[in-house]
């Protein structure tokens, strides 16, 4: 009997609540009256826009960066400079995404004891950049991509995974 006694309370409450007793779904547009006032549900929608032009791509560029090796722990901010990686930049595909089979390597280097590296006179394309673990290191190798360069100088910082 206690239950249906309850219930009934219940319902009549949500009845009288949705029943026009000044209950308004719109969001709140009054701060300063503590929500007293209610918005409405309108929408101000605009014509469509003009997509932002990208910059044009560039006749070559230099592509730089620096290699890092996640160190010991679970600390994974944790990176020191990794030298002696090697980086491969690997054509895969034209300025107007044509997909070369096979790929062509263009270029290969070396990061030096800050584990920097450095590779100029590159053409605009899409490129794959292995990045190759030294010999006997705890390193996993990793790859990275980057399209049609729209600048001179690109930059791409990589920190080498730890092998489990």
């Amino acid at each position: 009997m206690r239950f249906r006694s309850l219930f009934a309370t219940a319902a009549a409450s949500a009845t009288l609540a949705c029943s026009g007793s000044g209950f308004d779904p719109a969001p709140s547009t009054d701060v300063r009256g503590n929500g007293s006032t209610k918005g409405s549900d309108t929408t101000i929608t605009t014509g469509p826009q003009s997509p932002p032009q990208l910059p044009p791509v560039v006749s070559s560029f230099a592509l730089s960066g620096t290699v890092f090796g996640v160190e010991p722990g679970a600390d994974t901010t944790r990176q020191a400079p990794l030298p002696n990686v090697s980086v491969t930049v690997v054509k895969i595909m034209t300025v107007q995404g044509d997909t070369l089979r096979p790929s062509v390597t263009v270029a290969t280097t070396t990061t030096d004891a800050q584990g920097a590296y450095r590779l100029e006179n590159l053409t605009p394309a899409y490129y794959r950049i292995d990045f190759g673990a030294p010999a006997g290191s705890p390193y996993i190798d990793s790859a990275r991509g980057i399209g049609p360069a729209r600048e001179t100088e690109i930059q791409v910082n990589v920190a080498l995974a730890r092998k489990p």
